[in-house]
């Protein structure tokens, strides 16, 4: 509409620019009073024989222009599954393209921040993990397991008080981000059966924090999986080629949320449920960030 310029405008609405402003005078004293001239009709003459002029019309109304939605960021996936169909093809290592698919991705979402609010169910599920291990170190696991009516578990292996946890925290049959923080779990979950499976009570604060981070990481992985990998994807025939796409896109994600767990500089004992929940979300967004530089500079 051509209104859109830079220029903002005379500040004296419709007076000419060249018109100066009016130089303050002292006040003149008063003049007499004088008769009240007949109000002139306009078009009518003037005693100068002129035609009484019309009045201007008073300015339009200020309309303001609706305000444009902001373009959304990231306009396509379609690149990023671009890098993850080459790797599932290469024959050799697939990690280069694995690093710049989950980089554009971040970039496509609109960056670290917005990758990590998308992921709210999943850390909802990691700050609850994280709030229960911060009470079996501090007060030990049937009281911690207690308000989930699952105390009596306690002394069972790890692996299976976490199993049991997965379906109180986020059961069968819900969104798809809830089905991905229940993977997720039920991925570490395996995992713990195979290596030393300890009795929740008897595991020390290192293993504790392992786990809760293994649940991030695996939450992270089956997010980038869903949204780029079941598009893009294409099974290689060769099992091997499959587990080495898994085991390099674990790799990298792992290590970027264990590096943010510490710099963070915090530990899970006695830490209260709020600042957990702040470190939650401290580390999917760093997690994030650092996955996103990676692929910048693969």
């Amino acid at each position: 509409m051509g209104t859109s310029g830079s220029n903002r405008g005379s500040r004296r609405g419709l007076v000419p620019t060249w018109v100066g402003d009016p130089v303050s005078q002292p006040p003149a004293a008063a003049p007499p009073a004088q008769p009240t001239p007949a109000q002139a009709t306009p078009g009518s003459p003037t005693p100068s024989g002129r035609p009484q002029p019309h009045p201007l019309p008073p300015p339009p109304a200020s309309v303001p222009l609706p305000t444009l939605p902001a373009p959304s960021a990231g306009a396509s996936l379609s690149s990023a599954r671009s890098d993850f169909t080459h790797a599932g093809r290469a024959q050799g290592g697939t990690g280069r393209s694995l690093r710049r698919g989950v980089g554009k991705y971040v970039r496509a979402v609109g960056g670290a921040r917005a990758a990590s609010r998308i992921m709210g169910p999943s850390k909802g599920v990691s700050a609850r993990i994280g709030g229960i291990f911060s009470n079996v170190a501090d007060t030990g696991a049937a009281s911690a397991l207690r308000p989930f009516n699952l105390e009596s578990m306690a002394g069972q292996p790890v692996s299976v008080v976490f199993a049991a946890l997965a379906d109180v925290l986020c059961p069968a049959g819900g969104t798809i981000d809830e089905a991905i923080a229940r993977d997720a779990m039920l991925a570490v979950a395996a995992e713990l059966t195979t290596g030393t499976d300890l009795p929740l009570d008897a595991l020390p604060l290192p293993a504790l924090d392992a786990i809760f981070l293994g649940t991030i990481a695996r939450s992270i992985e089956a997010k980038l999986i869903n949204e780029l990998g079941t598009r893009s994807i294409k099974l290689p025939e060769d099992i091997q080629a499959v587990q080495r796409i898994e085991q390099e896109l674990h790799s990298f994600v792992d290590g970027s949320v264990r590096d943010a767990f510490t710099n963070s500089g915090q530990v899970l004992r006695g830490l209260p449920q709020a600042d957990i929940d702040r470190l939650v979300d401290t580390i999917y967004e760093r997690s994030f960030e650092a996955l996103r530089i990676l692929g910048e500079n693969s």
